[in-house]
């Protein structure tokens, strides 16, 4: 699939997104300005892919995942690896907004589930996906079950020759939200290791046909 063909396929999924209706009990998702969706964020050249649980308010009124919030410790590893937010790709296990910011329902997680597969496996395919919270590490595990998963802290793999070109590499640190309760010295390790992980993938990734 050539760079063209995978914008075109982005763009039919982004409308797909937005007019699905499947969850409706108990609470109606998708509702515009009350539990609305909002596609997946940035470059889809990415080689590193952000999975998060679900949108919060401020992210359905801007249509971007973490926006502000927790976002702002991702913005900082993004800045320490010497990338901007756009230059990633940055998405959802679910892609709507629940009431009140609660947690994702299991039914939710598996009617946006073949949004997700399709916005990672098809049309990002990067080296790399980033799950933070419980929901999203479940939610990735199933998309890529033969993946290898890297343990967290993120070192960088001692060796990767052996492994097919090809091969996607998972990653899952806590969600950002409990990392801004931590003491700094917990902040800090946990941006350094962040942004080390976003750096190895974008120094690694091979070259795409275009």
């Amino acid at each position: 699939m050539t760079t063209d063909d995978r914008q075109l396929a982005k763009a039919r999924l982004d409308r797909r997104i937005k007019a699905c209706r499947k969850c409706k009990r108990p609470d109606r998702l998708n509702v515009p300005g009350i539990t609305a969706s909002a596609p997946g964020f940035g470059s889809i050249d990415s080689p590193v892919a952000i999975v998060g649980e679900a949108l919060c308010k401020a992210c359905m009124d801007a249509q971007e995942p973490f926006y502000r919030g927790s976002g702002a410790v991702l913005d900082r590893c993004f800045k320490r690896a010497g990338y901007a937010k756009a230059e990633l790709f940055v998405t959802n296990s679910i892609h709507c907004h629940p009431p009140e910011d609660r947690d994702p329902l299991p039914h939710e997680t598996a009617n946006c589930a073949a949004f997700l597969r399709e916005e990672l496996r098809e049309i990002v395919r990067p080296r790399l996906v980033i799950g933070v919270g419980k929901f999203a590490r479940s939610a990735v595990r199933l998309i890529y079950p033969e993946a290898r998963e890297l343990n967290w802290p993120f070192r960088v793999p001692r060796s990767t020759q052996s492994e097919p070109p090809d091969l996607t590499y998972l990653v899952f640190p806590p969600h950002p939200y409990w990392i801004m309760t931590r003491p700094a010295p917990i902040r800090e390790h946990y941006e350094k290791r962040v942004a080390r992980a976003i750096a190895w993938a974008f120094e690694t990734a091979p070259t795409r046909p275009t």
